[in-house]
């Protein structure tokens, strides 16, 4: 009996300067490197990963990647989210099976975390998958920067928001998770965001992962054992930064 062939996994950090709520937050550098390049820190600490890339249609991004020896793919201003810039970027990676993108914005991210995610994918049960961690701060859970995501018992996610979800009835408990923005996905599920429609749904929320969704894909939520928080706005940065001095990387 032949072996099954070993499935390539890679890790894409889609990274873009027009950001709308913090103005070219992934060149931010007051820790002392763009942001985006903590991210790639955090992602090559990965024990799955064949290679790290970043994809950009920025110059800049690009020139700093570069100067650290960070592989780039470069790709058009088309693509209207990560996920998209992740897709056109695995059109330059031909032997990629196994992708995950890790958003520019999530730089700490746990590395056991992305391991997991690989480890979940290689299965082949699951086109998507995704991490979720419990959310039991009530000004967090208000917060509409802060995404939550609702999973049904078999652990596929059954909505994404930025409102609070569940609603849950006076008298009634129910955990809370906040959505980790990191995505697993097998080739064929990611070649296939670009061309997905939308009801619109994805737009309301300003959430893409609602869009594959709706489309049928089934996403895993895995339990995260890290506690990365994204980079929205600059009191976010500033936390992150507060965060850094205490445990610098």
């Amino acid at each position: 009996m032949t072996a099954a062939k070993a499935k390539r996994a890679v890790a894409i950090l889609p990274v873009r300067v027009d950001s709308q709520r913090l103005p070219r937050k992934a060149l931010l550098a007051e820790s002392g490197k763009p942001l985006f390049l903590h991210t790639y820190a955090a992602t090559r600490a990965a024990q799955a990963f064949a290679a790290v890339y970043v994809a950009t249609d920025s110059d800049e991004v690009a020139h700093a990647a570069a100067a650290i020896g960070a592989p780039v793919v470069r790709t058009t201003p088309t693509p209207r989210t990560g996920s998209e810039r992740c897709a056109e970027a695995l059109t330059s990676l031909p032997d990629a099976d196994l992708i995950v993108d890790v958003q520019g914005d999530w730089p700490e991210v746990a590395a056991a975390d992305l391991d997991a995610l690989v480890a979940a994918l290689a299965t082949e049960r699951h086109p998507m998958a995704t991490l979720a961690v419990p959310l039991r701060d009530p000004q967090a859970q208000a917060n509409p920067n802060v995404v939550k995501v609702v999973r049904g018992r078999n652990g596929n996610a059954m909505y994404f928001s930025r409102a609070l979800i569940p609603h849950v009835r006076v008298g009634e408990s129910y955990p809370v998770l906040r959505h980790i923005g990191v995505y697993g996905f097998t080739r064929a599920a990611l070649a296939a965001v670009p061309d997905l429609p939308s009801s619109g749904l994805a737009e309301a929320e300003s959430l893409e992962q609602l869009r594959f969704l709706e489309n049928g894909f089934s996403m895993l939520v895995l339990d995260a054992h890290g506690d990365p928080w994204g980079i929205e706005t600059r009191e976010d940065y500033d936390r992150f930064l507060q965060r850094q001095r205490r445990h610098p990387s």
